[in-house]
Formats: C-alpha cells, sequence, structure tokens
C-alpha cells in the first residue's frame, strides 16, 4: 500500500508540475517582460537580471530591500557580474523592493 500512496504522489506531482509549467509558458507569451510586474524599472530589471538567468530566478524570491541589495554585491564578488551604474541600481533595488519582496507570494500571478 505505501508504494500506492508514493505513485499517486508522484502522478499528483507530475500533473502539478506540467500544469505549472504551462501557466508559466502563457505568462511568457502574454509579457513583454516575461513574468516580472510590468511597473516602473521593470526594463531595467528584466535586462539587468536577465543577461545572466531566467527572470523566474527573480520572481520567486521575496526579499528586503537590504537583502536584495547585498545580493547585488555578492554576485558582483563572487559571480563576477558588471556592477550596474549607481542610479540604475538604485532603480533596480525600488523595482525588486516593491515588487519582489517578503510579503510577495514567492510564484507569480497574472
Amino acid at each position: 500500500m505505501p508504494e500506492r500512496a508514493t505513485g499517486l504522489f508522484v502522478a499528483v506531482g507530475i500533473a502539478s508540475l506540467l500544469a505549472a509549467t504551462s501557466a508559466i509558458a502563457q505568462a511568457r507569451e502574454d509579457g513583454e517582460y516575461g513574468l516580472m510586474v510590468e511597473a516602473p524599472g521593470v526594463e531595467e530589471t528584466f535586462y539587468g537580471c536577465t543577461a545572466c538567468h531566467s527572470e523566474m530566478i527573480v520572481v520567486q524570491q521575496g526579499k528586503t530591500r537590504e537583502h536584495w541589495d547585498d545580493l547585488l554585491v555578492w554576485m558582483v564578488e563572487e559571480q563576477g557580474m558588471t556592477p550596474f551604474e549607481e542610479d540604475e541600481r538604485e532603480v533596480i533595488l525600488d523595482y525588486l523592493a516593491e515588487h519582489y519582496n517578503e510579503d510577495r507570494p514567492n510564484f507569480p500571478t497574472r
């Protein structure tokens, strides 16, 4: 019986993953900036972040402005990211703190 329950959980998990993947693909088609919230700062953030990774990495996060700032420092120091100009960095941090903070659900909705 436990094997059947495990199989059921795996099947449900796979079905959920397929549904989420379909929703993500649809959202990517709908928005100019993929899954990112279209608001002031989205363009700078989208192009600044997706130069190295998917916007999905960003939208799944929930960080304070200070944590986003620390993450940008880490990416420069440890990952070799080219630092943003200060004014662009502020726009990006404002955008991230507003739309991907600790109070926001970690999965994008449309």
